[in-house]
C-alpha cells in the first residue's frame, strides 16, 4: 500500500495515516515536477505570482507569500541566477525594484500544471466520476472538521 516496510499498515478505517502517506507521495511528485523546470520546492509559488503579476515588487511578493521580505529576497536572488526572474527599476520611482518573469519562467507553470493534471488522472485511475466526486467531498468534510476544531481551541 506504500507504507514503510517496517510499519504495518494501520487498521482498516484509519484515515489519518493514509492521508499522510498520500500527501507525502503527492508532495514528492509535485517537487519532481518543479525540479524538472529547474525549481526548488516552494519556488513554483513565486514563479506563478510573478507570471500572473508581472512587475510585482519584492515586498508585495513577500506579503502575498506570507513570508518575510528577507526570505523572499533569498529565493528571488537564487531564481534570478537560474534565469527565471529579471529585476528592473520602476519607471516612476527608481528606488523601487520590480520583478519580471523570463520566457523560461513563463513556461514553468504550464509545465508543472500539466504534470499535476497527469498525477490527478493517475490518482483517480479506476474511480468512476461519482466515486471521485464522493472522495473529494469526504476530504473536504474532513478538512472542514479539522479546521473547525482548530478554530474552537
Amino acid at each position: 500500500m506504500g507504507f514503510k516496510k517496517h510499519n504495518a499498515p494501520p487498521p482498516r478505517g484509519t484515515i489519518g495515516p493514509r492521508i499522510m502517506c498520500l500527501s507525502r507521495l503527492i508532495r514528492q511528485k509535485f517537487n519532481e515536477a518543479a525540479a524538472e523546470q529547474g525549481l526548488f520546492s516552494g519556488q513554483q509559488d513565486i514563479i506563478i505570482l510573478i507570471v500572473e503579476q508581472e512587475g510585482i515588487t519584492l515586498s508585495k511578493l513577500a506579503e502575498k507569500l506570507e513570508v518575510s521580505t528577507a526570505t523572499a529576497s533569498v529565493s528571488v536572488k537564487r531564481m534570478e541566477k537560474a534565469g527565471f526572474i529579471v529585476k528592473r527599476q520602476d519607471k516612476n520611482d527608481a528606488r523601487i525594484t520590480c520583478l519580471y518573469p523570463t520566457e523560461k519562467a513563463k513556461k514553468a507553470p504550464d509545465n508543472i500544471r500539466k504534470r499535476m493534471d497527469e498525477l490527478e488522472a493517475q490518482l483517480c485511475r479506476g474511480f468512476t466520476s461519482d466515486e471521485s466526486d464522493a472522495l473529494s467531498d469526504m476530504l473536504d468534510k474532513a478538512i472542514s472538521n479539522i479546521l473547525e476544531r482548530s478554530e474552537n481551541e
